[in-house]
């Protein structure tokens, strides 16, 4: 029986949070309310979530998408980005600012972590010591708010602490939590000795539940103040990288390249890697929204953030942009395309990601003529991109020929995803996919729906003459790369 309720959805965002109402019943978009993600920058460059801010703008979408709803609203949803949160207390008082997961604040605390510990954490958890991971932002705060004689208090990250503003339950969904440095991976429950070695107190970390489970129970006042017709149950569908992989069903063994202002790989494994080779390299484990299946995952810095970097240093329009694109294009499927004059362009504009993962690495250009032109420019920085994202993909020791799942605003770029391609030496597969993320949590939501829509997708396969270049090219490229990180101290 086709099930007449509606569902809203919400994908908190680092720039963007979006919430949007849903049939449950055929997966129907009737209405969205998008706004900018409110935040506070210090002078510093100091990055907080504002989280007042954020509570009132997602309360009050809430409350226009449950009125102009055709159905009684029946289940919220929730998706997030990793890693930040807040401390608050029994008596519910939000006890801390909120740390922009990319916010640096608790990076002193690294050099406190010995290679012995940092082995073993990686051993436990799946992580490679990081500030961005919650533990050290929860250190941070602990730290400078005198926190850790508090028996009172919880850590509750984004999307938990906003259904306990829904519900006044606290919980931890086990994929945030693997974004922690505090959960076992491996066994799917906190780790009292990670906790210890990063001086974490275990009586902090919140009960821990499973991707989709359910969260609790909007109250009855926050239903009357929210317009709520009947009981709504609140789902934390979980970190925003694997929700919006649940959209696209991946199954083990699938390999998803998500593309947008960084660039990531993310592999489906039925268990966690965790040899000294994979810590080397910097991959992270996570937990799968299933609670079965495991993550492995790398991200790059620079992804479509290299376009933008381009427009504004050699003041590009759009208009000149996408015609040297289409340029560029034309010429590389041309048989008797060549690299040999191609600019070597190393994309460290924001750090290096794996397998020599630093945040103060550099970028590079070589190359630079009073003959340069415009398409030069973007024909070297794309390639420098995929011979970036080779060096990562090569971490994952995949079989040759495995397919690629792209998305992401890369699969509105034909030259890019050929290149992946080339250079990879496998077939690609672009994915248009309109707010996967939401659809996943929508998925979490209502499991039983089947959506009639399937995403359009756009198949790119490797050229064997093209390959060859490509490859002879990269030996200049990695030549440039080995020596630009020995001047920098990286290797």
């Amino acid at each position: 029986m086709p099930d007449y309720h509606a569902a809203l959805v919400i994908d908190m965002g680092t720039t963007n949070c979006k919430v949007s109402c849903y049939s449950c019943h055929d997966g129907a978009v009737r209405e969205v309310r998008k706004f900018r993600t409110p935040k506070k920058v210090s002078e510093k460059g100091e990055s907080d979530f504002d989280v007042e801010a954020l509570w009132q703008a997602l309360r009050l979408a809430l409350a226009e998408l449950a009125e102009a709803s055709p159905w009684p609203v029946s289940a919220i949803s929730i998706a997030s980005f990793g890693e930040s949160g807040v401390f608050i207390d029994d008596a519910g008082t939000v006890l801390t600012p909120m740390l922009a997961w990319y916010d640096r604040r608790g990076e002193q605390y690294l050099a406190s972590i010995s290679e012995a510990d940092s082995e073993r954490l990686y051993a436990i958890t799946g992580l490679p010591p990081h500030s961005n991971y919650s533990a050290f932002k929860m250190r941070w705060l602990l730290d400078t708010f005198a926190l850790h004689q508090r028996s009172d208090i919880c850590w509750l990250h984004a999307p938990e602490w906003l259904s306990w503003r829904l519900t006044g339950e606290k919980h931890t969904e086990i994929s945030m939590a693997s974004r922690t440095l505090c959960l076992d991976v491996t066994e799917r429950t906190w780790s009292r000795e990670a906790a210890e070695i990063l001086d974490i107190p275990e009586s902090v970390l919140a009960p821990l539940i499973r991707p989709g489970e359910v969260a609790g129970w909007v109250t009855p006042e926050m239903r009357r103040e929210l317009g709520l017709r009947q009981e709504v149950k609140v789902i934390l569908a979980g970190h925003d990288h694997m929700v919006g992989a649940r959209a696209l069903q991946m199954q083990p063994g699938d390999v998803l390249n998500s593309t947008g202002t960084t660039e990531g790989i993310l592999l489906l494994n039925t268990g966690p890697t965790l040899s000294s080779e994979a810590r080397s390299h910097k991959l992270a484990n996570g937990c799968y929204f299933d609670g079965e299946l495991f993550t492995l995952f790398a991200s790059l810095p620079v992804g479509g953030y290299a376009l933008e970097w381009v427009k504004k240093t050699f003041r590009l329009s759009d208009e000149e942009l996408a015609s040297a694109l289409d340029n560029v294009m034309v010429r590389y499927l041309q048989p008797d395309w060549t690299a040999e004059e191609v600019p070597v362009f190393i994309p460290h504009l924001r750090g290096s990601g794996s397998p020599n993962k630093n945040r103060h690495t550099r970028g590079l250009l070589f190359g630079l003529t009073d003959a340069l032109t415009t398409e030069a420019i973007v024909e070297s920085v794309f390639i420098g991109l995929v011979m970036e994202l080779a060096q990562c993909y090569a971490c994952f020791n995949l079989p040759a020929g495995r397919v690629l799942k792209v998305i992401g605003p890369a699969v509105k770029n034909p030259l890019w995803l050929q290149l992946k391609a080339d250079v990879l030496n496998c077939p690609v597969e672009a994915i248009t996919f309109d707010e996967a993320v939401s659809v996943g949590a929508l998925l979490m939501a209502c499991p039983e729906m089947v959506l009639p829509q399937l995403p359009h997708i756009d198949r790119y396969y490797p050229d064997s003459e093209r390959s060859t270049k490509l490859k002879t090219y990269q030996q200049q490229w990695l030549a440039f790369y080995q020596f630009k990180l020995s001047q920098e101290g990286i290797i």
